[in-house]
């Protein structure tokens, strides 16, 4: 493919399209999230997950693999703080 067919090929126009259609997706599930956790049993979960996902998720210092078991724990945090994100996003939105 030439420099000149990669020129022509792109549409602004499309681009924006595009952008607004996944824009606008993000916007859906983050308010989707938001509604899910801010009912009375999403909230009661949504506690419970922060509690055993964020607050008691240390790795022992005795682990056979810390830096393994470490970045594990992480991940549940992280996936904890993505939903909270979420949240936080559709409050905005």
């Amino acid at each position: 493919m030439s420099w000149n067919e990669l020129q022509g090929s792109h549409d602004p126009l499309k681009a924006k399209k595009a952008s607004d259609i996944k824009k606008q997706a993000q916007s859906d599930l983050a308010k989707s999230y938001h509604r899910v956790f801010t009912t009375e049993d999403g909230e009661r979960i949504l506690a419970d997950l922060i509690r055993r996902f964020v607050y008691e998720n240390d790795t022992e210092f005795g682990s056979s693999n810390i830096n393994y078991e470490a970045a594990y724990h992480n991940g549940e945090a992280g996936s904890i703080k993505f939903i909270i994100n979420q949240m936080k996003l559709a409050e905005i939105l």
